[in-house]
């Protein structure tokens, strides 16, 4: 990594922590620029202002995520759905086992969670970033999975539902992390609550089209 791609990474990281923690308009570019070690002119140089930084910073979160899920960095290639829904039912369980271990294992992921959150909560620009660059594209990708399974439209109200529901309980493993492990009594995710985590969420797939058979 040379200077430069530190300099800039540096930035996009110190971003989405004080992003975050304080929200766009409670962050400062001096704040930001300390938080990377970075001269304060770098933010305009590498992102012409904090807008942009914001916008770097959600461009980033949406690529990695693509990129830890084996994802096309464009979304114009997907993966082919195949033709019988015993076939997209061992992909969905792959998928949806994969994204568990992302959020419950993978320490960088954390760190964005409350970036996420607030743009949720109140959706700027940075929103359609996260949606059109991962959140939109990795569902579409597990509704056409869960249309193969139900034989149901991909764009009917039911699977977009199911897909949402789906991959909001993954999600959940991130976002109530704390109070799942209090209640475990665990400190982090072991072996045999990941099993169990990956039992429920298939015991869950197994249901889908259950009443089409």
């Amino acid at each position: 990594m040379t200077h430069s791609q530190s300099t800039r990474q540096r930035l996009i990281d110190a971003a989405i922590d004080l992003f975050g923690e304080q929200g766009f308009k409670g962050t400062t570019t001096r704040e930001l620029a300390e938080a990377a070690n970075a001269n304060i002119g770098s933010i305009a140089y590498y992102f012409g202002n904090k807008h942009g930084l914001y916008l770097a910073s959600t461009h980033y979160i949406a690529d990695a995520l693509r990129q830890r899920l084996g994802l096309p960095s464009d979304n114009t290639t997907s993966t082919e759905v195949p033709t019988d829904a015993h076939h997209a039912r061992q992909i969905l369980q792959k998928r949806l086992k994969q994204m568990v271990r992302i959020v419950t294992e993978d320490q960088e992921c954390r760190r964005w969670m409350l970036l996420i959150v607030r743009e949720q909560v109140q959706p700027s620009e940075a929103f359609d970033i996260l949606y059109d660059r991962a959140f939109g594209y990795i569902q579409q990708g597990i509704s056409a999975l869960i249309a193969r399974i139900t034989g149901l439209p991909q764009k009917s109200h039911h699977v977009i539902v199911e897909t949402h529901t789906l991959v909001g309980q993954v999600l959940f493993l991130l976002v109530g992390r704390e109070v799942l492990l209090r209640r475990l009594g665990l400190t982090h995710f072991n072996d045999d609550a990941l099993a169990n985590i990956d039992a429920i969420i298939t015991g869950h797939i197994n249901q889908l089209g259950a009443a089409n058979t």
